[in-house]
């Protein structure tokens, strides 16, 4: 009996879900991952390492913005945001302490130094390639210790009528150039905080550090970078009640991935029988919405079962078809 094979979508989810009721947001609101809902782990922990803007400036940091994140949006999980950060460090000076920051750690690690590079290069103290093999040994201890790096570009300073600030940013434009170029040979993450900040230099509360908006604004963005990444990769497996339920004709599923695989989605009637068989679909990690139109099928009671090509992961649930 050749078996009928409805229609199927599959949305992926890769956005964010508005929310207007969140509390000490920007007007704009802020707005948490659908994703968190389904985090794999049951701890969500963040390094961050760098100089002064990791270490915070005049009572003001980004951390405290970004527990903030993490707390509101991933309820019931243990968050732990850890704040190493030393003013006027370069990145050879943190790399000397690098071993402690990260001792026992795990989780992410977000690396915001070389500011103070750029300043010592234009003053002929350093050389761009000296900030280079610090940068590659501090990606290689942390992809020993089994982080997961992201590395933020860095900020322009205020040249605004100061000529010496702009050959200072002229080197900060190479350093970034380096990270970009060291992001990709080592297959970690880039935040490309420079694109984002630009020169809106109304972010600082003096030549190179953030302000209050500023400072909100880069936890807003590691939020942004990180959740991306626990979208691809620290998903669960979760196959929801089909909604509506009862159903008359249509219905949805969704379907979240840990990992891209082969996905088939068959229907059972309460005798065991398949009466629907969904041809395989490959997708990707992530939240997906299965579309069904059940106008073929009589009422009653059905069975459904997700299964993964590679056989890690399936679910079996009930539906009621009613008219």
């Amino acid at each position: 009996m050749k078996l009928p094979i409805p229609a199927l979508l599959f949305s992926i989810f890769t956005g964010f879900c508005l929310s207007a009721s969140a509390q000490n947001t920007p007007p704009m609101g802020f707005s948490c991952p659908e994703s968190a809902k389904y985090y794999a782990k049951d701890s969500l922990n963040v390094v961050t390492f760098g100089a002064s803007t990791v270490e915070g400036v005049n009572g003001l940091d980004f951390q405290t913005y970004l527990s903030e994140n993490f707390n509101q949006c991933y309820a019931g999980k243990s968050i732990n945001i850890y704040k190493n950060g030393v003013g006027g460090e370069t990145t050879m000076q943190s790399l000397l302490r690098l071993d402690n920051a990260i001792d026992g750690k795990t989780g992410f690690i977000v690396i915001l130094v070389g500011v103070n590079d750029a300043s010592r290069i234009r003053a002929g103290r350093q050389t761009i390639a000296e900030t280079e093999t610090s940068m590659r040994e501090i990606l290689t201890k942390c992809l020993n210790k089994k982080l997961i790096p992201l590395v933020c570009t860095l900020q322009f300073f205020d040249d605004r009528g100061n000529e010496e600030l702009r050959r200072v940013n002229s080197i900060i434009t190479q350093i970034n150039n380096l990270y970009r170029q060291l992001v990709t040979e080592y297959g970690v993450h880039l935040i490309d905080l420079n694109r984002i900040i630009r020169r809106d230099f109304s972010l600082y509360q003096d030549i190179v550090h953030p302000n209050r908006r500023g400072y909100r604004l880069i936890s807003y963005v590691i939020f942004d970078n990180i959740n991306k990444i626990i979208n691809d990769n620290f998903l669960q497996f979760v196959v929801t009640q089909n909604y509506p339920n009862p159903v008359t004709n249509l219905t949805k599923i969704d379907i979240v991935m840990p990992e891209s695989d082969n996905v088939m989605l068959n229907i059972y009637n309460i005798q065991g029988k398949k009466v629907y068989s969904l041809v395989n679909e490959y997708i990707n990690a992530g939240k997906h919405v299965v579309n069904l139109d059940l106008s073929d099928l009589p009422s009653g009671i059905y069975i459904y079962k997700v299964t993964s090509y590679s056989g890690l992961y399936t679910a079996t649930k009930k539906l009621i078809l009613s008219r």
